[in-house]
């Protein structure tokens, strides 16, 4: 069973989060601060650390970590299964910039800048549900699904959305973001979810 007070002290661990902010600072070279937040509030919405540059400009990072390496990415389908509740994927109000998703025995640590992945999840959700085992995580009142993707399969989907070929649209921008926060919203529709 999981329990999220347990699994954010987990992620709160010192030692470890002396290993995470040494990572930081080592990739990038203009970090000047490192924020750990402590409000649940905001844990709940992805935000595990701010990454402040001499800038000025801040980073916000959600920090998944895996307690053993099974050679893939798991990628929260439900939040609450039961309910049809969108887990951190499917979230458009997330504010997340980057998810840093370390499998810790094995020291391998992503950097998946948060939109991409979230577009990839959203361009191959369907198909992946179809292929990819999926793995229940039991939590006081409520279960969290989650699909196995071995990692070279999210690796490709990324790089497929970081890879596009320029169109001369003669709708507005506007026109344009409306069309993918629809998508957004429809990623889940054959399950009938109401808000």
């Amino acid at each position: 069973m999981n329990y999220f007070q347990s699994d954010l002290e987990y992620s709160l661990n010192e030692r470890e989060n002396e290993i995470f902010d040494k990572f930081y600072y080592r990739i990038f070279k203009n970090l000047k601060e490192i924020k750990i937040v402590n409000d649940i509030n905001m844990q709940k919405d992805g935000i595990d650390k701010i990454l402040i540059f001499e800038n000025g400009k801040e980073l916000l990072i959600d920090e998944k970590k895996r307690r053993k390496d099974y050679g893939d990415i798991l990628l929260e389908e439900w939040s609450d299964f039961e309910k049809k509740k969108v887990g951190w994927l499917g979230d458009s109000n997330k504010e997340t910039d980057y998810i840093v998703y370390a499998i810790m025995p094995s020291k391998k640590v992503f950097l998946f800048p948060f939109k991409l992945l979230q577009m990839a999840w959203i361009n191959n959700y369907k198909k992946w549900r179809l292929i990819y085992k999926r793995r229940f995580a039991q939590n006081i009142g409520y279960r969290t699904s989650n699909l196995e993707i071995p990692t070279n399969i999210v690796m490709d989907a990324i790089k497929q959305e970081m890879t596009h070929c320029l169109e001369v649209y003669n709708k507005p921008i506007q026109n344009i973001r409306i069309k993918e926060q629809e998508e957004l919203d429809n990623l889940f529709s054959d399950f009938n979810i109401k808000e």
